[in-house]
Parts: C-alpha cells; sequence; structure tokens
C-alpha cells in the first residue's frame, strides 16, 4: 500500500515528535530548576541532534513522497488546513527548536547567556509542535475514509502513545553514550517507569483496537492479518514482543553497574516496535479498502 517514505514520515515524525515533548518538558524543568540533581549537560548536547536529525529525515521523505518541490511549496501554502499541512509546519516548528537546543547545548556556556524567558519559551515552543508532530500522523490515517480500520480514534492515541515511548528510548539513545561522575542514574530509572506506564497504555489500546476492529465486518479482515495472517509475525513479534514486553521487562531490571548496555538494548527495541507499528497500520489497509481505492495512493498528494 504504502512505500518506504510513507512510512518512514510516519515514524521519524511521530519519534522526532516525542522527543520534542521529552526533551522539551526536560528542559523547562530544568530552566525552573524543578529538578535535582540536574541532567548532565552532555545528555542534551547527544539527544537534541538525534531529535533534530530525526525530523529533518522526515521532512525529507515527505519531499520525496510528493516528489517535486513545486508540490512541498503547494502544500505549505494551502490556504485548506489539511492534516498533512499541520504536520508538515509542525515538523518544521519543531525541527528549527530542536536545532535552537543543539546549538545551545553543542556550545560551552552558550545556554547560560540566553535569557530564561527565551529557554522556556522555547521549551513550551518544542511541547507544542511534538504533540502535534506526534498526533498527525494517526490523524492523517484516521482522515482516509477510504479504510474502516483506520476510522476510530484508537489510532491516533496508540500513535501519540507510541511516540512518546519512541522519545523516551531518544533520551535512552542518548543517555547510554553519557560517561559522568553527576549521578543521573536514579532519574533515567524515573524516565523508565513513566515509560513503563505509556507501553502498558500502547498496549491496551492496541488490544482494544484490534477487538474493535475484529467485531466489525469492514475491519475483521485487517484485525485478522494483524494477528493470525501474513501481517502477524511483524504485528506480535515486532510491535508485542521486541517494541512492548521486552523493554517493559528490561526497564523493570535496570542496574546501575550496566544501564548503558541495558539503555541501548532498550532504546532498539522501542524504536523498532514503533516502525514496526506504523507499517503493520499502513500495511493492513490493504485487507479493507472499500471505497476509493486510488485515495490510498500518493497520500501526500491528497
Amino acid at each position: 500500500m504504502f512505500d518506504s517514505l510513507v512510512i518512514g514520515y510516519l515514524f521519524l515524525g511521530g519519534a522526532g515528535g516525542g522527543a520534542l515533548v521529552v526533551l522539551g518538558a526536560f528542559e523547562g524543568a530544568r530552566t525552573l530548576g524543578l529538578r535535582r540533581p540536574e541532567l548532565p549537560d552532555e545528555l542534551f548536547a547527544r539527544a537534541w541532534p538525534v531529535c533534530a536529525v530525526a525530523l529533518a529525515t522526515g521532512i525529507v521523505c515527505i519531499a520525496a513522497d510528493l516528489g517535486r518541490p513545486d508540490r512541498l511549496l503547494g502544500l505549505v501554502a494551502s490556504p485548506r488546513p489539511t492534516p498533512l499541512a499541520v504536520g508538515a509546519y509542525a515538523l518544521v516548528a519543531g525541527l528549527l527548536c530542536a536545532a535552537a537546543f543543539s546549538a545551545l547545548a553543542l556550545f560551552d556556556g552558550a545556554a547560560s547567556r540566553v535569557p530564561r524567558g527565551v529557554r522556556l519559551a522555547l521549551a513550551a515552543a518544542s511541547l507544542a509542535a511534538g504533540g502535534v508532530t506526534a498526533a498527525y500522523t494517526g490523524v492523517l490515517l484516521q482522515g482516509l475514509a477510504s479504510v474502516l480500520f483506520w476510522q476510530t480514534p484508537l489510532l491516533p492515541a496508540a500513535f501519540v502513545l507510541s511516540s512518546l515511548s519512541c522519545g523516551v528510548a531518544v533520551v535512552f539513545l542518548a543517555a547510554a553514550f553519557v560517561e559522568t561522575r553527576r549521578p543521573f542514574v536514579h532519574l533515567v530509572a524515573w524516565l523508565a517507569r513513566i515509560d513503563g506506564v505509556l507501553i502498558a497504555a500502547e498496549a491496551g489500546v492496541l488490544a482494544v483496537y484490534v477487538a474493535w476492529a475484529l467485531a466489525g465486518a469492514g475491519t475483521r479482515e485487517a484485525a485478522v492479518a494483524l494477528v493470525a495472517g501474513d501481517l502477524a509475525p511483524a504485528f506480535l513479534g515486532g510491535v508485542a514482543l521486541a517494541g512492548l514486553a521486552v523493554p517493559f521487562a528490561m526497564e523493570r531490571l535496570l542496574t546501575h553497574n550496566n544501564h548503558h548496555s541495558q539503555l541501548l538494548w532498550i532504546a532498539a527495541c522501542v524504536l523498532a516496535g514503533g516502525l514496526a507499528l506504523r507499517a503493520c497500520v499502513a500495511q493492513a489497509g490493504l485487507y479493507d479498502v472499500t471505497q476509493m481505492s486510488q485515495a490510498l495512493f500518493g497520500l501526500s498528494l491528497g
């Protein structure tokens, strides 16, 4: 159904948006002095560039899927506020925020010379842009009337939860390469507990989503494909096992002596599960085309 470019920006937009929310919240908290001890600057110097690269690559995927630069300009300049246009604006705004925070983190002492109000405004903008970016991918699919399987608010809810979990995974990925004497492992453990709640909520939403789809005549084939058909290995193995169960268990077993390698494995599993989720949900539309099948191709052009 969708090519790798579409699935790529569904994933990168979600992961980048989730990272914006998580990192923006940390930036706001440390600017206000709400967290003690503070997270080391080295963590932000690694996490913000990863977030920026994810968002930039997502924009590249959108541009490549559109095929021509003038189509991208037409999308942004369109007077009609489509979900894709809103998402494109949020991606650009989020990229600018991530680039600004990356610059502040990479240059020693730069953050201290920026007024507190400016840093708070950037953190708030990151939270807003990240929230919109995380949500729009699910809203985008939900808005395609040709697939009944996507016609439920459970889809955006699952994508938002997955995006936030992927955002935590970006922080874990950065933390795995931070060497510092300042104690911050307990803060990472605190973040792991939050991610455990996100993973449990995502699993619950996906279970309800599949049950809802199995109960409907027009959506049953797509649900069966996910749990017992061609998509079952990717959905059950990639999403349920690798993306949800394994990181949830590993986060409960974090140790101080080996947390670097553990965080790498947790981040890899969560991100792989986030990608598998979007691929499975997108491809499930092949089993549930009820009308206007041509609307399923060239997503960005619609």
